[in-house]
């Protein structure tokens, strides 16, 4: 090793070097010291001033020709822009259609017959303005929104990649998300205890489950083939990019590898603030009782000791194969490699230890190879396979492990150095940085000093000070960001039309004066996001017809100045609950694991394709839990529910600030003849023929339960001619069930298909 390190160095002089290098080799060996700290950068006056890091201002209301059809301070701002626009609001939605909007908004789900009733003949000034209240009070209400926010936290109830490993416990995330959207706890706590709920809060388990947050996205769990250093750098950049476009609204992620193309973000700011998360680790802390954990292990054990003979069986009728699978691998060995075998552990060189690590993978018997080797040999085989069956069942008896927080949480007081990587490369480290906000908004806003990391007893205090200075009332993004996205999903498009980009090449914000003054109004009111609802949702402009106005739309083709409601069509969870309420099927029932109802054969064949006889879907035992809200149904990152894929729903592999919204013939055929639609229609159709009697009626009853309204007279005699018309093809089937109610079924089919049903009016 010396004489290589010095090859031309000969004789005396060179045993001296030699020597040297000896001598010296501790030395030469210690770590490079560590890279200098990196310089802060400085922000022209054009960066400074784009308009999403200036501090926030508060407008006046403007003044406006016409104020008698303003409700709201929201309505100005909008009446100024339609005033330029030489245009008007549009007439006010009538009742129906408004009920069935706002009880779509808030809840997620349609009116019921009762509740569309009770408004209509309500004649109180401030019939609307109740039932806002009711619904912003409703369970239902943290239920909808949950879903818009897990939507951005990408949220699943497995790991993703190649082995998609389930996580038992991260639907507890899910439900704190409801009771906080329930409890209207303030944003600013809200943001706070998801960034660093275990520091804010030592020993709380509500404030630990919080931290979920930054697990929630996919995650590439394989032991032994994933450089540890790459699989921790890979988390922390899922945490930093998701923490600067969820909370920020900016792009952070794009300087991971390089300066930001577009906005004033340098690399270094992008890995400051990922040093706020240098120290957090990925952790599943127990939190079940000493009674609940008891209670597991003895369960546990008699399931274990139940399937213990069945695996010795299986191990002796396995034997035989493994050994003649092994005994042929062996003979298929190289002189050479079989020599490497017999050399004993201890004696063995580098290379001899490399070529033994793939022989070693070779010649192992995997359960894939048993199963083939096993198939010829059918009593083998079918024993084999009942085996399996019989272990599979017994184990599914086993009762979800204790409980663990799925969580972030510092083991350490003293943070890891972080490095910019170049090119995000993990072995390639450049400067040194601490942690920091992004100095273009320290530049820009009057932000006060950046709070500075206390370390607590086991903790560095890092993410504590990050969650301190997202939630200071002078910081100007979160407050605009959080109020924008209420308005998107209230309007159908947010102010700013790029609601988790708000850098220079996001678009630029339709209203800017009343997202200011929304922003403002939601930090004067504590962060509490129920206010900033009711005045949207109170506005003339919500209140508005959906229906077009040629000459407005000659003007406005994209109804950018909102002079009509704009029709969205609901979300692929949406529509599930919304067929499932109105068959009367919904089984309310919130929180818990996530639930596994029954998926498309094809699917699962498509899916599992190494299944033989284990089930690698088991679906919920209870019917009932079958037809819970989506929003409980369990997420697999590699499993889609095909009425979710077909609508849009994201994939969770990313954050997910805007769904997509498409049209394609997948749809109707998923409405049409899934499994679960045909199952809604017969559920409808029996629902119909409990409560009503006649065609006539149950034709009607089915346009209020469906659409909230009662079918116009050409509607009626459409329907009862189709109802006759389908049970006369129905008859020459000579059907097991009365003709009548298969054309029942296929009207209430062609019901939960119309675009009224589908759009939120």
């Amino acid at each position: 090793m010396m004489v290589s390190r010095f090859p031309r160095i000969g004789g005396l002089v060179g045993v001296v070097a030699a020597s040297c290098f000896a001598a010296t080799l501790s030395v030469a060996e210690d770590p490079a010291p560590l890279p200098a700290a990196a310089e802060f950068e400085t922000f022209t006056q054009e960066q400074r001033s784009h308009w999403a890091f200036q501090p926030l201002r508060k407008p006046r209301p403007p003044r406006v020709e016409d104020p008698s059809r303003a409700r709201n301070p929201i309505d100005l701002y909008i009446l100024e822009g339609l005033e330029i626009g030489d245009l008007s609001l549009s007439p006010e939605a009538d009742r129906v259609e408004l009920i069935r909007r706002i009880t779509f908004d808030l809840t997620g789900l349609p009116p019921t017959i009762e509740e569309v009733d009770a408004f209509v003949d309500d004649s109180r000034v401030d019939a609307y303005e109740r039932v806002v209240d009711r619904l912003l009070t409703s369970p239902r209400y943290g239920e909808r929104w949950a879903q818009h926010w897990l939507d951005l936290a990408h949220y699943a109830d497995s790991n993703g990649f190649e082995l998609d490993a389930e996580r038992p416990d991260a639907w507890r995330y899910r439900d704190w998300v409801v009771d906080a959207l329930n409890r209207d706890l303030p944003y600013p706590e809200f943001v706070s205890l998801q960034i660093a709920g275990d520091e804010i809060r030592p020993g709380d388990v509500s404030a630990l489950i919080a931290t979920g947050f930054g697990r929630c996205g996919p995650r590439e769990v394989v032991s032994g083939n994933i450089d540890p250093e790459v699989r921790r750098q890979s988390e922390l950049t899922e945490v930093t990019g998701t923490v600067g476009s969820v909370f920020l609204g900016l792009t952070l992620a794009c300087a991971r590898c390089h300066d930001h193309k577009f906005d004033p973000i340098p690399s270094t700011d992008y890995y400051r603030l990922q040093s706020y998360f240098a120290a957090a680790e990925f952790v599943e802390k127990p939190i079940a009782t000493k009674e609940e954990e008891a209670a597991f292990k003895a369960a546990k054990k008699a399931i274990d000791d139940a399937v213990a003979p069945l695996r010795k069986r299986m191990a002796e009728l396995e034997k035989p194969y493994r050994d003649r699978i092994a005994a042929e691998r062996r003979a298929a060995l190289k002189p050479f490699e079989r020599a490497i075998i017999e050399v004993p552990a201890e004696k063995r060189t580098p290379e001899q230890k490399k070529i033994l690590e793939g022989l070693e993978n070779s010649l192992r018997v995997t359960w894939e190879d048993v199963a083939e080797a096993v198939r010829p040999n059918a009593s083998d085989h079918a024993e084999r396979e009942e085996l399996k069956r019989k272990i599979e069942r017994l184990e599914l008896t086993i009762p979800p492990p204790p409980a663990k927080a799925m969580a972030l949480r510092d083991t350490r007081t003293r943070a890891p150095e972080t490095f910019v990587m170049k090119r995000g490369d993990v072995k390639s480290k450049a400067a040194r940085v601490e942690p920091r906000p992004p100095g273009v908004l320290l530049a820009s806003a009057d932000l006060g000093a950046v709070p500075a990391p206390t370390p607590l007893e086991s903790s560095t205090g890092r993410r504590r000070a990050l969650a301190e200075w997202l939630t200071r009332p002078s910081n100007p993004l979160p407050a605009r960001v959080i109020v924008n996205r209420l308005w998107q999903h209230h309007f159908g498009r947010g102010l700013v039309a790029t609601p988790s980009d708000f850098g220079v090449r996001g678009e630029p914000p339709t209203h800017p004066e009343l997202l200011e003054m929304l922003a403002q109004r939601f930090l004067d009111g504590g962060g509490r996001l129920a206010p900033i609802h009711r005045l949207m949702v109170t506005s003339a402009t919500y209140r508005q017809s959906s229906r077009s106005r040629p000459e407005a739309a000659r003007i406005d083709p994209e109804n950018t100045l909102l002079w009509r409601a704009s029709r969205r069509r609901m979300e692929a969870e949406a529509i599930r609950d919304a067929m499932l309420a109105v068959s009367g099927e919904l089984n309310p029932k919130m929180g818990g694991p996530g639930v596994r109802p029954p998926i498309e054969k094809e699917v699962e064949a498509l899916i599992f394709t190494e299944a033989e006889v284990v089930d690698l879907w088991p679906e919920t035992p209870d019917p009932r839990e079958h037809l819970r809200r989506s929003l409980y149904l369990f997420r697999k990152r590699n499993v889609r529910y095909p009425m979710f894929d077909a609508f849009d729903a994201p994939d969770t592999q990313s954050a997910c600030p805007e769904r997509s919204r498409s049209t394609h013939a997948l749809q109707a055929l998923v409405l049409l003849n899934s499994d679960f639609a045909s199952a809604r229609a017969r559920g409808l159709a029996e629902r119909l023929e409990k409560d009503a009697t006649t065609p006539d009626d149950r034709v009607s009853l089915a346009y209020r339960r469906v659409l909230g309204r009662r079918p116009d007279a050409g509607e009626l005699a459409s329907a009862l001619e189709f109802l006759d018309r389908q049970t006369a093809v129905a008859a020459r089937e000579q059907p097991a069930e009365p003709p009548s109610r298969l054309a029942l079924v296929d009207f209430c089919t062609a019901m939960l298909n119309r675009n009224e049903f589908l759009y939120i009016p």
